[in-house]
């Protein structure tokens, strides 16, 4: 992994080194001509020599190249050095992964999660559209910017995605499972091929779950574990652990994360609007992805919607899950790598780690 400060990789040039994953490494570099600042990711020799490795790492640029949305990454070039280093150049951003921010935080606050939830569904909204789906959503593959009127999000890592009329070879090796464990969708833990936009339904669910509580819906020591939480059981409801979300927060969360596909939201959007009308908001998601947090949370309180005592939930929710599951950043120590990079450089770092 030799330092490329000071080369040229196509038109840019390197002007500092950010971090090393096991894909690769990613760099800040500055175009020769414009002098445009952006993260460059460049392959190990070891990874590029994988042909399938290759794949995924240019299938990861065309589709984000395609996607051309305000909440997904916005990458830049992609090339192949005269020495064989494949690379590709994306936007720089100043922010943080949300696992980062969960494990330092806990569970958000309505508001905010508010005007999160809206960006993710319309991000995955226009990428269903376009046939796209993403097939690993999950916190780590989330970047949360700070913007003048709160969080603004990116979506990353569309390596894993699945094409709706794909056909030909899988970029994966034979049995592999894409997605992490934690948001992984029924039909995506057991193997299944049939995956559609539901598939992100349910990790959006799973995450609007975690972003209420500050814990994991299906929690678990082990992979296994979590998969068969996943396929048997049911998380306790928010309002539980979180007496500021509404009983009907817990009828949206758990319609997202209903075992059957049939029987969820139809689309990230549904997903999205069910949350806005239980919480006491005007069901208009591209409104309230743009709206300040603090009018945001003015509209809240002046909702409608009362938050019902969780003393006596009006349904049962039968599981076998713990009530307190562990934190976010308990297990991360356990099964997750988290490093927290220069504000600046940290969404070009992220894209190597996922």
């Amino acid at each position: 992994m030799g330092d490329r400060t000071g080369e040229q990789l196509g038109a840019y040039t390197v002007v500092a080194h950010v971090a090393d994953g096991s894909m690769g490494s990613v760099y800040e570099a500055r175009h020769s001509e414009t002098g445009e600042r952006v993260a460059v990711k460049v392959l190990h020799p070891e990874v590029a020599s994988d042909a399938v490795a290759v794949q995924r790492f240019r299938r990861e640029y065309e589709t984000a190249k395609s996607l051309c949305h305000a909440y997904i990454i916005d990458p830049r070039d992609f090339d192949v050095t005269a020495g064989g280093a494949h690379f590709m150049t994306m936007e720089l951003l100043e922010g943080e992964e949300l696992s980062l921010v969960l494990a330092r935080e806990g569970a958000m606050r309505r508001a905010r999660l508010v005007r999160v939830v809206s960006q993710l569904a319309l991000a995955l909204h226009h990428a269903h559209s376009h046939g796209v789906i993403h097939r690993d959503l999950k916190p780590d593959n989330i970047l949360l910017c700070a913007g003048t009127h709160g969080d603004e999000v990116r979506v990353l890592d569309f390596g894993s995605v699945k094409l709706q009329a794909e056909s030909g070879s899988k970029l994966t090796a034979f049995g592999t499972t894409l997605g992490s464990p934690y948001y992984m969708s029924p039909e995506q833990a057991m193997g299944k091929l049939d995956l559609d936009s539901r598939t992100d339904v349910f990790a959006l669910a799973a995450i609007m779950h975690e972003l209420a509580t500050g814990q994991v819906a299906f929690p678990g020591d082990s992979v296994a574990a979590i998969l068969k939480r996943i396929a048997d059981e049911e998380p306790p409801p928010v309002s539980t652990s979180s007496p500021d979300y509404p009983w009907s927060f817990d009828d949206v969360v758990k319609q997202g994360l209903r075992k059957d596909k049939v029987d969820r939201f139809g689309s990230t959007m549904e997903l999205a609007n069910a949350m806005l009308r239980a919480l006491g908001l005007e069901p208009d998601v591209e409104r309230w992805a743009r709206t300040p947090v603090r009018d945001i949370e003015r509209a809240l309180e002046a909702s409608p919607a009362a938050v019902t005592p969780a003393s006596s939930p009006p349904f049962a929710y039968p599981s076998s899950i713990p009530a307190a599951p562990p934190m976010r950043d308990a297990r991360t120590a356990r099964m997750a790598i988290g490093v927290t990079w220069a504000a600046a450089l940290v969404a070009a770092a992220w894209l190597i780690l996922s």
